[in-house]
């Protein structure tokens, strides 16, 4: 029986950071592993499957922002001669469009090629955006379990690398699937959490500065809450945070009544 091994998608972000927080400081953590079957687990099988299933809505939402979009306040003098580098209005929507279209399609290509030994061409002339970005979508997802557990890359961390001052992207299909979800679903405005509740203190600093973590969440997508004090980066799964505010409660309620206590038992000052 093969050995199990670690899922490498965003359900082991955070242990993956406890880990390397354990080697450098060695600090103990208990950060629950999620195990790949046999490479990625479900929950991240069915996020991608997601994610795929959204791109071409999300897309269409794009390409859609120039008619809505307009140059910003220009920023060149009154003796300066506009150059080529002068953004048009929907050159960002246009830009991530064949961006994240391109990739698509670039995947759907290899993917026929290593998994069906056949060519498959990029874009067939004459197909409308549209279609071609809902064909590309509709391959990947046929064969998505081949390409998130026999993919020659599946077993790279959907983390990038961090290299110097450089940073390069992993190859992964699935984490390259949630990067163009994430860029669209950003670039669409659709990715405004609720307002941020008003968090306990840190129980490892004191400090303010709990938040909801926006990368580091479980399978059934509740975030894990994170110190955002560079010293501390403490990290609580959901169910510690809440036995911590509940600590918390019982230390207050405990201190208000031992407060009304003193209150009642103190004499009372003579009538002057």
């Amino acid at each position: 029986m093969p050995t199990p091994a670690l899922c490498p998608g965003v359900c082991n972000t955070a242990w993956r950071r406890a880990e390397r927080a354990r080697i450098t400081t060695k600090t103990g953590h208990d950060v629950p592993v999620t195990w790949g079957t046999p490479i990625h687990c479900p929950g991240c099988v069915a996020r991608a499957h997601r994610q795929l299933g959204e791109l071409p809505e999300l897309l269409t939402a794009v390409a859609e922002e120039p008619l809505y979009g307009q140059r910003g306040a220009p920023s060149a003098s009154s003796h300066s001669a506009p150059t080529d580098t002068t953004p048009w209005p929907g050159q960002a929507a246009r830009l991530l469009v064949d961006h994240i279209a391109g990739g698509l399609a670039e995947t759907a290509a290899e993917l026929h090629r290593l998994h069906h030994g056949r060519e498959l061409p990029i874009r067939p002339p004459g197909l409308r955006e549209g279609t071609w970005i809902e064909n590309s979508v509709r391959l990947l997802v046929a064969d998505l379990n081949w390409l998130m557990q026999e993919h020659p890359l599946a077993h790279e961390s959907h983390e990038p690398l961090h290299r110097g001052r450089g940073i390069i992207p992993s190859g992964n299909p699935a984490a390259q699937i949630s990067h163009w979800h994430n860029a669209a679903t950003r670039f669409t405005r659709r990715d405004k959490a609720p307002e941020s509740r008003r968090l306990a203190p840190c129980k490892r600093c004191g400090g303010p500065w709990l938040a909801e973590s926006r990368d580091l969440r479980l399978i059934d997508d509740e975030p894990y809450i994170e110190c955002q004090d560079p010293n501390c980066q403490a990290l609580y799964r959901p169910d510690e945070y809440r036995q911590h505010v509940k600590e918390l409660t019982g230390q207050e309620t405990a201190r208000r009544r031992q407060a009304e206590q003193s209150v009642d038992d103190a004499p009372e000052k003579p009538a002057a």
